[in-house]
Protein backbone atom coordinates (compact mmCIF):
# COMPACT_ATOMS: atom_id res chain seq x y z
CA UNK A 1 0.00 0.00 0.00
CA UNK A 2 2.61 2.43 0.96
CA UNK A 3 4.51 2.04 -2.62
CA UNK A 4 1.79 3.72 -4.25
CA UNK A 5 2.18 7.12 -2.69
CA UNK A 6 5.40 7.89 -4.87
CA UNK A 7 4.56 11.05 -6.86
CA UNK A 8 2.04 13.27 -4.77
CA UNK A 9 4.80 15.39 -2.56
CA UNK A 10 2.29 17.50 -0.15
CA UNK A 11 2.91 21.02 0.32
CA UNK A 12 2.85 22.49 3.99
CA UNK A 13 -0.54 24.17 3.10
CA UNK A 14 -1.82 20.42 1.48
CA UNK A 15 -0.05 19.16 4.97
CA UNK A 16 -2.60 21.25 6.66
CA UNK A 17 -5.10 20.36 4.62
CA UNK A 18 -5.03 16.96 5.97
CA UNK A 19 -5.51 17.54 9.28
CA UNK A 20 -8.47 19.20 9.26
CA UNK A 21 -9.71 16.54 7.34
CA UNK A 22 -8.65 14.13 10.50
CA UNK A 23 -10.41 16.06 12.86
CA UNK A 24 -14.21 16.30 10.04
CA UNK A 25 -13.45 12.70 9.82
CA UNK A 26 -13.08 12.38 13.55
CA UNK A 27 -16.68 14.65 14.07
CA UNK A 28 -18.48 12.51 11.23
CA UNK A 29 -17.27 9.63 12.41
CA UNK A 30 -18.50 9.65 15.59
CA UNK A 31 -21.69 11.30 14.67
CA UNK A 32 -21.97 8.35 12.68
CA UNK A 33 -21.06 5.27 15.12
CA UNK A 34 -21.17 6.53 18.41
CA UNK A 35 -21.43 2.88 19.68
CA UNK A 36 -19.10 1.68 17.45
CA UNK A 37 -15.39 0.04 18.63
CA UNK A 38 -12.27 2.69 18.88
CA UNK A 39 -10.91 0.78 16.19
CA UNK A 40 -13.22 1.08 13.57
CA UNK A 41 -13.75 4.14 14.64
CA UNK A 42 -10.04 5.00 14.04
CA UNK A 43 -10.12 3.70 10.94
CA UNK A 44 -12.84 5.19 9.16
CA UNK A 45 -11.90 8.43 10.42
CA UNK A 46 -8.47 8.30 8.85
CA UNK A 47 -9.91 7.57 5.60
CA UNK A 48 -10.62 11.26 5.04
CA UNK A 49 -7.35 11.98 4.92
CA UNK A 50 -5.56 9.06 3.43
CA UNK A 51 -8.31 9.38 0.83
CA UNK A 52 -7.29 12.76 -0.24
CA UNK A 53 -4.00 11.66 -0.42
CA UNK A 54 -4.69 8.70 -2.58
CA UNK A 55 -6.62 10.97 -4.91
CA UNK A 56 -4.17 13.64 -5.22
CA UNK A 57 -1.36 10.85 -6.25
CA UNK A 58 -3.81 9.85 -9.11
CA UNK A 59 -3.54 13.78 -10.62
CA UNK A 60 0.47 13.50 -10.02
CA UNK A 61 1.16 10.27 -11.98
CA UNK A 62 -0.77 11.96 -14.47
CA UNK A 63 1.44 15.56 -14.53
CA UNK A 64 4.69 12.94 -14.19
CA UNK A 65 3.64 11.57 -17.38
CA UNK A 66 3.52 14.40 -19.29
CA UNK A 67 6.81 16.47 -17.22
CA UNK A 68 8.55 13.31 -16.95
CA UNK A 69 9.17 13.91 -13.49
CA UNK A 70 10.73 11.01 -11.23
CA UNK A 71 9.25 9.74 -8.45
CA UNK A 72 9.66 9.89 -4.49
CA UNK A 73 9.04 5.95 -2.66
CA UNK A 74 7.67 6.43 0.82
CA UNK A 75 9.89 3.89 1.78
CA UNK A 76 13.85 3.59 0.78
CA UNK A 77 15.62 2.48 3.80
CA UNK A 78 19.46 3.30 4.24
CA UNK A 79 20.75 2.74 7.40
CA UNK A 80 24.94 4.11 6.64
CA UNK A 81 27.07 2.16 8.44
CA UNK A 82 24.93 0.29 10.43
CA UNK A 83 22.75 -3.26 9.85
CA UNK A 84 19.13 -2.89 9.75
CA UNK A 85 19.27 -5.14 13.25
CA UNK A 86 21.92 -2.46 15.05
CA UNK A 87 19.85 0.55 13.80
CA UNK A 88 16.48 -1.10 14.92
CA UNK A 89 18.30 -1.73 18.31
CA UNK A 90 19.57 1.19 18.73
CA UNK A 91 16.61 3.69 17.50
CA UNK A 92 14.57 1.16 20.01
CA UNK A 93 16.66 1.85 23.21
CA UNK A 94 17.06 5.44 22.10
CA UNK A 95 12.86 5.53 22.08
CA UNK A 96 12.74 4.16 24.95
CA UNK A 97 15.14 6.07 26.75
CA UNK A 98 13.90 9.37 24.98
CA UNK A 99 9.92 8.15 26.46
CA UNK A 100 11.86 8.86 30.57
CA UNK A 101 13.53 12.14 29.33
CA UNK A 102 10.22 13.78 28.64
CA UNK A 103 8.09 12.62 30.91
CA UNK A 104 8.03 15.77 32.57
CA UNK A 105 6.68 17.75 29.89
CA UNK A 106 2.76 15.99 30.74
CA UNK A 107 2.95 17.96 33.88
CA UNK A 108 3.18 21.31 31.76
CA UNK A 109 -0.14 21.18 30.75
CA UNK A 110 -3.14 19.43 32.42
CA UNK A 111 -5.58 16.82 30.57
CA UNK A 112 -8.62 18.29 29.91
CA UNK A 113 -12.02 15.98 31.58
CA UNK A 114 -13.18 15.56 28.10
CA UNK A 115 -9.94 13.95 26.94
CA UNK A 116 -9.72 12.19 30.19
CA UNK A 117 -12.66 10.81 29.55
CA UNK A 118 -12.04 9.31 26.25
CA UNK A 119 -8.41 8.23 27.08
CA UNK A 120 -10.33 6.06 29.85
CA UNK A 121 -12.91 4.91 27.47
CA UNK A 122 -9.80 3.81 25.18
CA UNK A 123 -7.25 2.74 27.81
CA UNK A 124 -9.14 1.86 30.86
CA UNK A 125 -12.97 0.36 29.42
CA UNK A 126 -12.60 -0.88 25.79
CA UNK A 127 -12.14 -4.78 25.02
CA UNK A 128 -8.27 -5.31 24.73
CA UNK A 129 -8.57 -6.37 21.19
CA UNK A 130 -9.83 -2.90 20.29
CA UNK A 131 -7.05 -1.01 22.16
CA UNK A 132 -4.53 -3.63 20.38
CA UNK A 133 -5.83 -2.66 17.40
CA UNK A 134 -6.36 0.86 17.65
CA UNK A 135 -3.18 1.56 19.26
CA UNK A 136 -0.62 -0.59 18.94
CA UNK A 137 -1.66 -1.50 14.50
CA UNK A 138 -3.78 1.10 13.04
CA UNK A 139 -2.48 4.49 15.06
CA UNK A 140 1.28 3.56 14.09
CA UNK A 141 0.48 2.33 10.53
CA UNK A 142 -1.58 4.99 9.78
CA UNK A 143 0.30 8.17 11.40
CA UNK A 144 3.11 7.62 9.94
CA UNK A 145 2.13 7.12 6.93
CA UNK A 146 0.32 10.63 6.93
CA UNK A 147 2.80 12.52 8.84
CA UNK A 148 6.20 10.97 8.08
CA UNK A 149 5.25 8.78 4.65
CA UNK A 150 3.19 11.91 3.02
CA UNK A 151 3.61 15.14 5.06
CA UNK A 152 7.36 15.11 6.24
CA UNK A 153 8.35 13.48 2.33
CA UNK A 154 6.81 16.19 0.84
CA UNK A 155 7.70 18.95 2.65
CA UNK A 156 11.68 17.63 2.80
CA UNK A 157 11.37 18.89 -0.77
CA UNK A 158 10.68 22.17 -0.41
CA UNK A 159 12.29 23.00 2.48
CA UNK A 160 15.51 22.81 4.85
CA UNK A 161 15.13 19.18 6.56
CA UNK A 162 15.35 21.05 10.40
CA UNK A 163 12.16 23.02 9.22
CA UNK A 164 10.06 20.10 7.69
CA UNK A 165 10.70 18.15 10.56
CA UNK A 166 9.44 20.66 13.19
CA UNK A 167 6.65 21.49 10.59
CA UNK A 168 5.61 17.19 10.45
CA UNK A 169 6.29 16.93 14.52
CA UNK A 170 4.18 19.76 15.05
CA UNK A 171 0.95 18.81 12.65
CA UNK A 172 1.64 15.18 14.00
CA UNK A 173 0.87 16.91 17.85
CA UNK A 174 -1.95 18.80 16.54
CA UNK A 175 -3.63 16.34 14.94
CA UNK A 176 -4.03 14.48 18.40
CA UNK A 177 -6.47 17.73 19.75
CA UNK A 178 -5.29 16.95 22.97
CA UNK A 179 -3.35 19.96 24.96
CA UNK A 180 -1.98 17.74 27.88
CA UNK A 181 -0.48 15.30 25.14
CA UNK A 182 0.75 17.91 22.73
CA UNK A 183 3.90 18.53 24.24
CA UNK A 184 5.16 14.64 24.47
CA UNK A 185 3.83 14.10 20.84
CA UNK A 186 5.86 17.14 18.91
CA UNK A 187 8.71 15.86 20.88
CA UNK A 188 7.96 12.12 20.20
CA UNK A 189 7.33 13.92 16.50
CA UNK A 190 11.02 15.23 16.13
CA UNK A 191 12.85 11.74 16.44
CA UNK A 192 10.16 9.75 14.27
CA UNK A 193 10.73 12.99 11.46
CA UNK A 194 14.45 12.77 12.28
CA UNK A 195 15.17 8.67 12.07
CA UNK A 196 12.64 8.87 8.99
CA UNK A 197 15.01 11.92 7.27
CA UNK A 198 18.39 9.95 7.98
CA UNK A 199 16.72 6.84 6.78
CA UNK A 200 14.04 6.81 4.63
CA UNK A 201 12.93 3.89 6.27
CA UNK A 202 8.83 4.51 7.03
CA UNK A 203 8.57 1.02 8.43
CA UNK A 204 11.06 1.74 11.40
CA UNK A 205 9.14 5.07 12.10
CA UNK A 206 5.81 2.27 12.27
CA UNK A 207 7.94 0.12 14.64
CA UNK A 208 8.94 2.68 16.79
CA UNK A 209 5.77 4.34 16.84
CA UNK A 210 4.13 1.00 17.49
CA UNK A 211 6.36 0.18 20.39
CA UNK A 212 5.83 3.96 21.88
CA UNK A 213 1.86 3.20 22.02
CA UNK A 214 2.31 -0.84 23.00
CA UNK A 215 4.21 0.47 26.00
CA UNK A 216 1.41 2.88 27.34
CA UNK A 217 -1.00 -0.20 26.44
CA UNK A 218 0.54 -2.54 28.63
CA UNK A 219 1.64 -0.20 31.50
CA UNK A 220 -2.36 0.33 31.26
CA UNK A 221 -3.34 -3.02 31.18
CA UNK A 222 -0.82 -3.71 34.04
CA UNK A 223 -1.87 -0.66 36.27
CA UNK A 224 -5.78 -0.67 35.74
CA UNK A 225 -6.13 1.75 38.41
CA UNK A 226 -3.35 4.19 37.82
CA UNK A 227 -4.82 7.72 36.96
CA UNK A 228 -4.80 7.95 32.84
CA UNK A 229 -2.68 11.50 33.37
CA UNK A 230 -0.62 10.25 35.62
CA UNK A 231 3.32 10.41 34.65
CA UNK A 232 6.64 7.83 36.59
CA UNK A 233 7.07 10.68 37.96
CA UNK A 234 3.93 9.90 40.07
CA UNK A 235 4.76 6.40 40.14
CA UNK A 236 8.59 6.09 41.53
CA UNK A 237 9.86 7.06 44.80
CA UNK A 238 12.03 10.84 43.80
CA UNK A 239 15.31 9.55 44.21
CA UNK A 240 14.91 6.41 42.20
CA UNK A 241 13.23 8.84 39.45
CA UNK A 242 15.56 11.14 39.20
CA UNK A 243 18.30 8.26 39.07
CA UNK A 244 16.64 6.51 36.15
CA UNK A 245 15.59 10.01 34.48
CA UNK A 246 19.66 10.76 34.78
CA UNK A 247 20.71 7.69 32.80
CA UNK A 248 18.14 8.24 30.51
CA UNK A 249 19.45 10.91 29.32
CA UNK A 250 22.83 9.51 29.09
CA UNK A 251 21.54 6.50 26.99
CA UNK A 252 19.61 9.25 24.53
CA UNK A 253 22.35 11.23 23.87
CA UNK A 254 24.44 8.43 23.59
CA UNK A 255 22.52 6.37 21.15
CA UNK A 256 21.37 9.15 19.36
CA UNK A 257 24.59 10.37 18.80
CA UNK A 258 25.82 6.67 17.44
CA UNK A 259 22.59 7.01 15.13
CA UNK A 260 24.17 10.54 13.42
CA UNK A 261 27.22 8.93 13.22
CA UNK A 262 26.74 6.05 11.66
CA UNK A 263 23.98 6.95 9.41
CA UNK A 264 24.43 9.49 6.12
CA UNK A 265 22.82 12.85 5.90
CA UNK A 266 20.63 12.62 2.80
CA UNK A 267 21.05 14.50 -0.30
CA UNK A 268 17.59 15.83 -0.77
CA UNK A 269 16.45 18.50 -2.96
CA UNK A 270 18.01 22.08 -2.21
CA UNK A 271 14.86 23.70 -0.02
CA UNK A 272 12.86 26.87 -1.69
CA UNK A 273 12.88 28.65 1.64
CA UNK A 274 14.97 29.23 5.11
Amino acid sequence: MIQKFQYYKPTLGHSWLMVALVIVGSLVVAFAFPHAPHSVNYFLMMLFPLGFCWWMERQAVAVAEIRGIHPLPVNAPHFGKLPAWAFLVLATVAMLALTMVIDPTTAFIPMPDSIKAIFEKVFVESPLWDMILSTCILAPLMEELLCRGMMLRGMLTRMRPAKAIAWSAFLFAFMHLNPWQSIPAFLIGLFLGWIYWRTHCLWATIFLHCFNNSMSTVISRVFPDMPVDASWKDMLPPDVYWLIYAGCVLVAVLTIYILHEKTLSPEVSSPVDA
